[in-house]
């Protein structure tokens, strides 16, 4: 059987076009696929590289005019629109509560300072309440019967008690009289009258007490008089060189306040 040229033709053309569509074909759909993964890339970044502002809310120009917010509506976004715009109102919304917040922080810490600086103004110039007299009086009375070179022959534990027997006669006088005691009275007071007297307690310790053990019943005795109990004979003795020291003590007191009166 004769085959014609044009058939000839065909059945060796059939082949070549067949590959050159199968090559065209690949090539074209790997050119799709790139714009494809393309398009994906830049819609995951809409609206944080290419949107870095709400388009709703009005802004600046680059010749300093206000442009005034978009005005087409959400309903003609397309669903991943919708969220990157949700997640960008989201946003603004949480900035705003946090410059918020921080105001408040600032404005409270403002107020903290200001307290601070007013404690520190009243504590100033506020009295002192009696305990915290009573505790600088004692420690001023210690340091005064250390300081004198006759108190150098009494141990801590003598200066002690002597300072407590002095602060003891200062509590009972300005539990009476506290407010008509000026600075300059009470600086006499304690550093003066006081402190004589603690080392005449001292002295007369010294003559009454036998013993250590007696020493210590006697430094209860002067820091809790109502609930210590002295042997008979130890009060007896105490009663008797005790008088010479706080007599003098009670009248230079009153003479403070009668000498001020006047």
């Amino acid at each position: 059987m004769k085959i014609s040229k044009k058939a000839v033709i065909a059945l060796c053309a059939a082949p070549l076009l067949i590959l050159i569509l199968g090559v065209g074909g690949y090539f074209g759909w790997q050119a799709m696929r790139a714009q494809h993964d393309e398009n994906r890339d830049i819609l995951q970044k809409f609206g944080f590289e290419i949107m870095p502002a709400n388009p709703y809310t009005e802004s600046t120009g680059v010749l300093g005019q206000k442009q005034l917010p978009a005005t087409f509506a959400e309903d003609d976004l397309t669903p991943v629109e919708k969220v990157i715009h949700g997640l960008l109102k989201d946003k603004e919304r949480l900035l705003k509560d946090n410059e918020a917040l921080q105001l408040e922080i600032d404005q409270l810490q403002q107020q903290i300072a200001e307290l601070e600086h007013y404690k520190e103004i009243n504590e100033q110039f506020a009295p002192e309440t009696l305990e915290q007299e009573l505790a600088r009086t004692r420690n001023e009375l210690e340091a005064g019967l250390r300081a004198l070179p006759e108190a150098k022959r009494f141990s801590e534990f003598w200066i002690k008690m002597m300072s407590g027997a002095a602060l003891t006669e200062y509590s009972r006088f300005i539990d009476a009289n506290r407010m008509l005691i000026d600075p300059p009275t009470r600086k006499r007071l304690v550093e003066h009258d006081l402190i004589n007297y603690a080392f005449c307690v001292g002295s007369a310790i010294e003559i009454a007490a036998n013993s250590p053990d007696e020493v210590r019943t006697i430094a209860r005795w002067l820091e809790k008089p109502d609930t210590t109990r002295l042997p008979s004979a130890l009060a007896e003795d105490l009663n008797t060189v005790l008088p010479p020291c706080q007599t003098p003590l009670r009248e230079q007191m009153n003479a403070s306040l009668s000498a001020r009166s006047g």
